[in-house]
């Protein structure tokens, strides 16, 4: 993909439309992360596993010395190729690890949470976000993780926050958009419902989120997660 193609698929995560089946998640991960990452002081180092798209970029705007980019697969804002359970930088280069997406692919999580851990500053921190109720998107995926799994694998650090991107009324209007997304073979069909019951269930979703009825995350589609070393 070339460079405006990539900056596109990024914009679509960082705000993304509501005909989009993932719109809740990726709306609700933002307003999770956003004021975090504009909280933090400048001159930052920063490391983005599976960085080919950087959708959480523009959230550090201003705050960026070095900004590094691993993923197993290049493209022109890849810096380096590789893995996160196999971090190819020295002991606590970074500020600040962003991991969005990732921990889903990674053969042993608790080995990728070390690597990054070593690679950290004292007091850096490590953002993520991981699926839990929610479809396999592609078959390279391996897991889906849970509060307490999550407390596991990032024991290491010092201190670890865990957010429902969703609860579990929005989680299941996204899986009702996901499931008509992936059941709608006919393109017409599956042209219909973007236009039309997507963005009604993302409304939905959206209203059923904001009257807080609910505080329950069973059926939550993603976790966010911040952590400091």
């Amino acid at each position: 993909m070339k460079g405006q193609d990539l900056l596109q698929v990024a914009n679509a995560r960082l705000y993304p439309s509501l005909t989009n089946p993932n719109y809740l998640v990726l709306r609700a991960r933002r307003l999770i992360l956003e004021p975090y990452l504009r909280s933090l002081p400048g001159h930052l180092t920063v490391l983005d596993i599976g960085g080919r798209y950087q959708p959480y970029r523009p959230l550090l705007e201003g705050k960026v010395d070095q900004y590094f980019a691993l993923d197993v697969d290049r493209t022109e804002f890849v810096s380096v190729i590789g893995s996160g359970d196999r971090v190819p930088f020295r002991n606590e280069t970074f500020d600040l690890v962003i991991a969005t997406g990732v921990f889903e692919y990674f053969q042993k999580p608790h080995d990728a949470a070390l690597e990054v851990h070593r690679v950290l500053q004292p007091g850096g921190s490590l953002v993520v976000s991981v699926g839990a109720v929610v479809p396999r998107f592609v078959d390279e995926e391996r897991w889906r993780y849970l509060p307490l799994g999550l407390k596991t694998i990032f024991a290491p650090f010092s201190k670890v926050t865990i957010t429902p991107e969703v609860f579990s009324l929005g989680g299941f209007c996204r899986l009702m958009n996901l499931g008509c997304h992936d059941f709608l073979k006919l393109s017409i069909l599956k042209s219909a419902y973007e236009v039309t019951l997507c963005p009604l269930v993302n409304l939905l979703g959206l209203l059923l989120e904001k009257m807080r009825l609910t505080s329950n995350d069973k059926w939550t589609g993603n976790y966010s997660v911040i952590a400091t070393k």
